[in-house]
């Protein structure tokens, strides 16, 4: 596995560069965050690569830091997002900006990704929710952390939980959806807990 590449950099292109590391040519396609940090031509630099092996193709994936490496490897997880989707996100969005697309759907509702609609938006929140708060204790950073927004993923959090209820107490999740915004339209000052949203929620349903 190549985890990391340090040469000359030999050509830039808008989403992939060329470096020769000790007379070998490595094609690594590149986030915006190192788009935005290259050097000048036949200038030293260095990454932190993923190599995707597949039967028929072999592709370097160059990251500025551990951290956008592992929201890629994440993004990587969710059903139907291909390493090649993940590193479309983040060619366009820097590892704050999908964080806020996980923790709040919104987050990114004035950027365009190109083939990210709303429905996949949905589809990474739902599965990487959780998954997000175990990586910021994982990698330890404050910043991590303050990125997700404590109070909006407790918003999130709650929405989802008092969602669920709703589904385990025979609400289909269109109706339990439409419920829960009906309550939050209606107490848009108030910050419900899980249980309180679900009564609130029943109330209305009733």
């Amino acid at each position: 596995m190549i985890s990391y590449l340090k040469g000359k950099l030999i050509h830039a292109g808008s989403n992939e560069i060329l470096l020769d590391v000790n007379g070998v040519g490595y094609s690594v396609f590149i986030s915006r965050k190192v788009r935005e940090s290259l050097p000048a031509m036949n200038e030293d630099f260095s990454l932190i690569t993923y190599l995707d092996v597949k039967e028929n193709s072999l592709t370097l994936y160059g990251f500025f830091d551990v951290k956008e490496k592992e929201i890629f490897k994440l993004l990587g997880t969710v059903n139907g997002i291909s390493c090649k989707t993940a590193h479309n996100i983040l060619s366009y969005a820097g590892f704050e900006d999908i964080i806020g697309l996980i923790t709040n759907r919104n987050a990114l509702s004035g950027m365009k990704i190109p083939g990210i609609g709303a429905r996949k938006i949905e589809m990474i929140s739902v599965a990487l929710k959780d998954k997000v708060f175990k990586l910021s204790s994982e990698l330890g950073d404050e910043k991590i952390v303050s990125a997700t927004g404590s109070d909006i993923f407790a918003k999130e959090q709650s929405r989802l939980d008092a969602l669920n209820a709703l589904m385990n107490l025979g609400y289909n999740r269109a109706e339990g959806e439409r419920i829960i915004r009906e309550v939050l339209k209606t107490n848009p000052d108030i910050e419900f807990s899980t249980e309180e949203l679900i009564k609130k929620a029943l109330g209305f349903g009733s």
